[in-house]
């Protein structure tokens, strides 16, 4: 079952999800090559907005954001594979072929892609394998192929991989990276999120990644709005940095007050810096 945050709360065993303005949004599966993913869809906005989650949550992390989206557009949010409600991959998947099926499950023709972290990634390379189909893209504190990590980030992430396999789900969500110390709701959602759904963790690797698009950036042509919270890790900061000035007119934005999970804490500032990037023409 799906976890869910209000004013978002699940029915008949998370089958059907309410927005807080009463809109449904049933869980349903896209076939993809081998397998099928779950995917939700709501609202009926003339705007499409697709949202991407990161390489440890699921799509419940857009939980905060999700109703007052439905309420303005139309959003689709997805599970990748293993991840929630979507089955685990039994051998090596390409994500664009997969977010290519789930828009094509949801009638999507055209949308701007909000990817979070490993999602940013998948954004970027979908735009690049289909820029007629993406209006614009939101990369959050993205995790695009290509850059070399430092070994402070390597260290880090040893260490948070090794809490996630012991269990020791609290103090992997205590990284100092992802949210600010005070952050105690939506920690304790991060924490339940991987409990409900130990399947999260590992899932990716499963996941095909290209070369690396660092050579490609030049080619995007949607308007990009590259997001990071201030407290997230260096290297995070540094990549944006590198994607601002290699994405042609990217624009980057440090939000205050959070770090790698920024809508989880602030889904209320985050959903305003969606808006006012849609409201641009």
């Amino acid at each position: 079952m799906r976890l869910l945050s209000a004013p978002v709360w699940a029915i008949a065993a998370g089958c059907l999800l309410f927005t807080a303005s009463g809109a449904v949004a049933e869980t349903r599966f896209a076939p993809v090559e081998g397998s099928q993913v779950a995917y939700e869809a709501c609202g009926d906005g003339p705007k499409t907005v697709v949202l991407i989650h990161d390489g440890i949550l699921d799509s419940s992390a857009w939980d905060g954001v999700w109703p007052r989206l439905c309420d303005a557009f139309t959003v689709v949010r997805y599970d990748r594979r293993g991840y929630g409600a979507s089955p685990a991959a039994t051998a090596p998947y390409d994500p664009v072929a997969d977010l290519a099926a789930v828009l094509q499950a949801a009638g999507v023709a055209n949308a701007t892609l909000v990817g979070s972290s490993a999602g940013g990634g998948v954004a970027v390379e979908y735009a690049l394998a289909h820029p007629d189909a993406v209006k614009g893209l939101v990369l959050v504190g993205p995790a695009v192929s290509g850059f070399r990590p430092t070994d402070h980030f390597m260290r880090r992430t040893a260490n948070l991989v090794g809490l996630l396999s012991r269990g020791r789900l609290e103090e992997a969500a205590r990284d100092p990276y992802i949210l600010t110390p005070s952050a105690e709701a939506a920690r304790a959602f991060v924490v339940a999120d991987l409990g409900a759904h130990p399947g999260n963790f590992g899932a990716g690797r499963m996941m095909r990644s290209g070369e690396g698009v660092l050579g490609r950036l030049k080619d995007l042509s949607a308007p990009t709005l590259i997001v990071t919270g201030e407290i997230d890790m260096p290297d995070v900061h540094a990549h944006a940095g590198a994607l601002e000035a290699l994405i042609p007119g990217a624009r980057r934005l440090v939000m205050p007050g959070g770090g790698h999970f920024i809508y989880l804490e602030r889904p209320d500032a985050f959903v305003s810096v969606l808006e006012d990037f849609l409201a641009a023409p």
